[in-house]
């Protein structure tokens, strides 16, 4: 049913708007997806379903709006403040689109695990399954047989576990000046994730010593957000910060992203990462991101029925 009325709803939009030239309106069954679109047009969709401060929405329920990229005049934005407010409006539905994908992920790999610990074997396309995910979660064994997925199934219930939407969105903050350095722009980079040895990617323009490396480029910031939250799961660095978030949900309690932000010592070359991350969180209130989700309140206002221009 909840499906059926995103649906409604996404329609209801296209009956009330019509994209630019330039702009493009993507539907999908998980929500709408606008590319190169102006401020102005991004603002006029946010002021129809009354996504006005992210730091507050009814019932903690976000639209499913994503942006493929930053609006194209973003950087003409003269008011930091505003600009800020809206670069974090952008980021918030696509952290709590991954943060789903997360958990449900994590709920087959529980739900396996726990099958698997009462003594119900793999079937082959379950093996195949564990395998996969060892590989993107970068796990390693020389085990065999029921020792190897004992050994997989632990690893993988540990590192494929959801990263807060506060930590994703206060780091993207951090490292890509809020949204306003080259790499996001051109690339849609939006943590300097960085390839070594190799001709892809953005050439760094500040290092003129070093051309060993490459800054990573994706098809979408949603394609960058779920890099980055794959490289804190899996990346030795990050150890200390799975191994704190386990203990928090071993006591039964909610994983916040400024508990985490203090464990985020390495992987990054700024200075006072962990309190950057921690000031950002609690200045910009993004600990409700944590707690809320994807959904529809209610449908755009429209009185006459009449398409209306973004």
């Amino acid at each position: 049913m909840k499906n059926i009325f995103l649906r409604l709803y996404l329609l209801a939009f296209l009956l009330t708007a019509s994209a630019a030239a330039k702009a493009e309106i993507d539907l999908r069954p998980d929500g709408l997806y606008l590319t190169d679109v102006t401020v102005a047009q991004l603002e006029k969709q946010y002021e129809l379903y009354e996504y006005k401060d992210y730091i507050y929405m009814p019932d903690w329920i976000y639209p499913p709006i994503f942006l493929t990229n930053l609006p194209t005049d973003f950087n003409q934005i003269s008011d930091a403040n505003q600009r800020n407010k809206l670069f974090l409006q952008i980021l918030g539905p696509l952290a709590l689109k991954l943060s789903e994908e997360q958990k449900e992920e994590r709920l087959a790999i529980r739900e396996l695990r726990a099958a698997f610990l009462e003594g119900a074997d793999l079937t082959p396309e379950q093996e195949k399954f564990v395998e996969e995910k060892a590989v993107k979660y970068d796990i390693f064994t020389r085990m065999k047989g029921r020792r190897r997925y004992d050994i997989l199934l632990k690893q993988l219930e540990l590192k494929a576990d959801v990263i807060p939407p506060s930590l994703l969105m206060a780091a993207a903050a951090i490292e890509s000046d809020w949204g306003t350095n080259r790499i996001v722009r051109e690339g849609n980079s939006l943590y300097k994730e960085l390839d070594w040895y190799t001709d892809k990617g953005l050439k760094p323009e500040d290092d003129k010593q070093d051309q060993s490396y490459r800054y990573k480029t994706f098809p979408s910031l949603y394609d960058s957000m779920k890099s980055y939250a794959l490289h804190l799961n899996s990346n030795v660095n990050y150890e200390q910060m799975r191994s704190y978030r386990a203990a928090i949900e071993y006591r039964e309690k909610p994983v916040f992203g400024r508990a985490l932000a203090h464990t985020m010592l390495f992987g990054t070359n700024l200075k006072n990462f962990a309190g950057l991350l921690d000031y950002t969180i609690t200045f910009y209130e993004l600990t409700n991101f944590d707690e809320a989700e994807l959904g529809f309140v209610k449908l755009p206002k429209s009185e006459d029925k009449k398409i209306k221009k973004i």
